[in-house]
């Protein structure tokens, strides 16, 4: 009689996939089946390089990460502190193109050729433009000049006003809810920004007017922009 041939199954096939023998365990860091941000992190080589150290610091910190995060990871997790060695590692990471940075920061990395994870949603601004201005608008960098109050939104009460107060945005000098309110903004263009607490004065407040978590209500006034 003829001998039955074997039926062929390529690992690809989804009723296969899940079902992976414990003698074909590929490599998490690698495999297409595998999600690394739901796996443990693939083992470190006996002879690990610096980069390999970095490449498994992110792993477990399942996020686009700063190089100080980078650094606490392997002195945690990999034995290894020599912040200078894991800086130039990161460096030379980016160079060879093992590591990507973030969309979001230069200033962040991650694993090159693999997906980037979302984080989840924070807290954000709510913007109502009241009058459209004139101009170019206002981006990154650029140093802006604005009449300004600001209200306590639950009860409405003023607790300050500026005339032409000027900072660049995105240079820190203010709360990140003001930074975030003038982007877009045209010059004599007016609008209402309303700051959650996380992106106001947090949970200490300022003074003795601005109590903990208190929400906030911006009205703004462009009155000038040097790009």
């Amino acid at each position: 009689s003829r001998r039955r041939q074997p039926r062929t199954t390529f690992f690809s096939e989804p009723s296969r996939a899940g079902r992976m023998s414990p003698k074909r365990k590929r490599d998490t860091a690698s495999s297409p089946l595998v999600d690394p941000l739901t796996s443990p992190p693939a083992k470190l080589p006996k002879k690990p390089s610096v980069l390999d150290r970095v490449l498994y610091a992110l792993r477990i910190l399942k996020l686009p990460s700063s190089a100080q995060a980078i650094i606490k990871t392997c002195a945690a997790h990999c034995d290894y502190a020599d912040a200078a060695k894991i800086r130039k590692a990161i460096k030379s990471g980016l160079a060879s193109h093992a590591l990507q940075t973030a969309p979001e920061s230069a200033a962040k990395f991650w694993i090159a050729g693999e997906p980037i994870p979302q984080t989840a949603a924070g807290p954000a601004v709510a913007i109502e433009d009241t009058k459209e201005g004139k101009g170019a608008a206002v981006e990154k960098g650029d140093e802006v000049f604005i009449d300004y109050e600001l209200f306590l939104k639950e009860t409405g009460g003023k607790v300050e006003g500026a005339k032409r107060f000027g900072f660049v945005q995105g240079g820190g000098e203010v709360i990140k809810g003001m930074d975030a309110g003038v982007l877009g903004l045209k010059v004599g263009g007016k609008r209402t920004v309303n700051v959650p607490w996380q992106l106001g004065y947090g949970n200490r407040g300022s003074g003795p007017d601005v109590p903990p978590c208190s929400d906030l209500t911006f009205k703004i006034t462009l009155v000038d922009i040097k790009k």
